[in-house]
């Protein structure tokens, strides 16, 4: 069974996003990065434990229309990637370490702590210039994302992490 298409969030080109895609449950979500190259065009950026708990694999995937997916409850926008920037940005993203315990956010492995990894990687490389700390976005993201759900709503939040 397909999910129902929703009215696409307007999302805008070359500009990187966290995504919450709903899981079911009360405060499920699945964490993606979302890199736009068009209107509807863009890759996804993630992690899955599909063989284990303790067996996380990087995934990306170039997607069309993600926007107009009903699982998607938020759209974080994190920062502007110029198109030469598309690809490093990808390949750096494949470096975030999938170690099962983040020393950093004091966490286990999860998605959402991948995510976390990853934007504290891309601000400290100098990719993005967040005005806050991953932490706060990571805050932000999910009391978004569980509002949203618990309205039945999906939205997207423009450059509030931007320097």
């Amino acid at each position: 069974m397909s999910l129902p298409q929703a009215l696409a969030l307007p999302l805008e080109p070359n500009t990187l996003y966290i995504l919450l895609l709903d899981l079911g449950g009360n405060c499920l979500f699945e964490w993606k990065l979302y890199l736009t190259s068009t209107p509807t065009t863009g890759q996804t950026f993630h992690i899955t434990n599909e063989t284990g708990p303790t067996s996380w694999q990087h995934k990306s995937e170039v997607v069309y229309n993600i926007a107009s997916n009903a699982r998607v409850v938020l759209a974080l926008q994190i920062g502007a990637v110029g198109p030469v920037l598309h690809a490093a940005l990808g390949a750096r993203l494949a470096l975030v370490p999938l170690a099962l315990y983040s020393a950093r956010f004091r966490e286990s492995l999860s998605c959402r702590v991948w995510v976390q990894e990853a934007l504290f990687a891309l601000d400290d490389e100098g990719y993005l210039g967040l005005a806050r700390s991953v932490g706060d976005i990571e805050q932000e993201a999910r009391q978004l994302g569980m509002l949203n759900k618990s309205r039945g709503t999906r939205s997207v939040l423009w450059g509030l992490w931007l320097m």
